[in-house]
């Protein structure tokens, strides 16, 4: 990011409501109230489901870009009021759908009516962040490929939200039609599928593309692998999608055209992977900051649950795991990324606020001084450690081990938010510390030292 860039207006609300939502979220399932283990279709687990996918993940995402499209695209955001409004219906429709689920689980007061008119404000959310980042993107072209990235990301967001409508318009309708039926009764892999894959990791692809080779000081020129990662994964979800769509509107068996989108979204996850490996390995910054590492940790999670996905669907045990391996996927790879980048994120725009505008007119912190490190790195082990014991805990259908895994798990994510709390508050007459090192990664090839890059911020 250019030392120059603004913070937009509305990021950090995002970003610390999406946290609170993550919270919530964990809580339940260290209570007990959601269990993975019910199935994604029991209404406590949708409650939990969506406070993580629309609460923390897409809070998230949107905060994150209206911050960053700017930057990735050297232009201003298109607007600073759409994502005000967005927000305000995003939080009253996602609260309203909660309701909704409460009232399929039969509890007093809660109307099914809640459902749609829930999803409904969602969407609307959606479709007005969008517009937003669109239109910045719009004005940019042509676009460098993570904003590419990002944009096939916005169009699963709104193939996803109006999936939800259309699965709460099934639950409310006293009569609905029957395609609505059949997609509630056939679609849910398909809503998934566009959420976890085409929005939240399309996404999260294009901008760790960008934020992993800043923070690292690491080419930032895309290899031919970027663009095939691009085509093949977005390629590859939009078949597997179109087709079940297809099927399910003629009724039609479409497994094999399915199967054959997932294997080539899987390739291009592959090739994105190993651009990120490059990335690791071609890297200035010879001793990482905590948030690289971490964000390393999620990239291996999310490696495994690829391969594990693709395992277990060559020898038919796909639905056996699903619930193991959607958890690693979203608590592992996509809320794992999540936090490790908020970790430095939050500094990062704080540094921006209180002592950009004193650069060059004497000593200033760097972004580093802003966190600590070994305070901070044992609520990351703790965390990654749980989420793979909550997986495993899945494996083996252990109730027990899993809320033990879930408490830890809100523990450790308890703590990480504490110390972003503790980042947004720093001294405004704060000096610069003693430079510091970072752990470097196994698997990171020796820099020489003319190559190494003495810049500690």
């Amino acid at each position: 990011m250019m030392i120059g860039a603004g913070v937009s207006r509305w990021t950090m609300l995002h970003l610390g409501s999406a946290v609170v939502a993550f919270l919530v979220a964990e809580t339940l399932l260290a209570a007990g109230y959601a269990d993975p283990l019910d199935g994604l279709r029991a209404p406590a687990t949708l409650v939990a489901v969506h406070l993580i996918t629309i609460g923390w993940l897409s809070l998230l995402m949107l905060g994150a870009l209206y911050q960053f499209v700017p930057v990735i695209t050297t232009t201003s955001l298109f607007s600073q009021r759409l994502p005000i409004l967005s927000f305000c219906a995003i939080v009253p429709g996602l609260a309203a759908m909660l309701v909704g689920f409460l009232a399929l689980d039969g509890v007093a007061y809660a109307h099914i009516a809640c459902l749609p008119i829930g999803g409904a404000l969602v969407l609307t959310g959606f479709i007005l962040g969008a517009i937003n980042v669109a239109m910045t993107l719009w004005r940019a072209r042509p676009l460098p490929l993570p904003a590419v990235f990002v944009a096939f990301g916005l169009g699963f967001l709104l193939l996803t939200g109006l999936a939800g409508l259309c699965f709460a318009l099934a639950f409310a309708l006293p009569n609905p039609p029957r395609f609505l039926l059949a997609l509630a009764g056939q679609g849910l892999l398909l809503h998934v599928v566009a959420g976890l894959g085409g929005w939240f990791t399309l996404t999260a692809m294009g901008v760790s593309y960008r934020l992993l080779s800043m923070f690292m000081l690491a080419p930032d020129e895309p290899r031919p692998t970027s663009y095939a990662a691009l085509g093949l994964t977005a390629g590859g979800l939009f078949l597997l999608i179109a087709t079940g769509l297809f099927g399910i509107a003629a009724e039609r068996p479409m497994a094999v055209y399915e199967a054959a989108g997932a294997l080539i979204a899987g390739i291009g996850a592959a090739l994105y992977l190993a651009d990120i490996v490059h990335l690791y390995r071609a890297r200035k910054r010879r001793h990482l900051e905590l948030n690289s590492i971490t964000a390393a940790g999620a990239l291996a999670l999310f490696a495994v649950a690829v391969a594990g996905s693709g395992l277990a669907a060559a020898f038919g045990g796909l639905e056996r795991f699903a619930g193991a391996l959607g958890y690693l996927f979203v608590f592992g790879w996509l809320s794992g990324l999540g936090l490790s980048q908020l970790y430095k994120i939050v500094p990062f725009l704080t540094w921006l606020e209180v002592f950009g505008k004193r650069l060059g007119k004497g000593p200033v912190p760097r972004v580093q001084d802003l966190v600590d490190e070994p305070r901070a790195r044992p609520w990351f082990i703790l965390y990654f450690s749980a989420v793979l014991f909550g997986t495993a805990a899945l494996v083996f259908a252990s109730a027990i081990l899993l809320r033990f895994a879930a408490v830890a798990q809100l523990v450790a994510t308890g703590f990480i938010a504490l110390e972003l709390w503790r980042a947004r508050r720093p001294d405004p007459d704060a000096a610069p510390k003693p430079m510091g090192q970072g752990a470097p990664l196994p698997f990171a090839r020796p820099i020489p030292p003319s190559n190494r890059s003495t810049h500690g911020g």
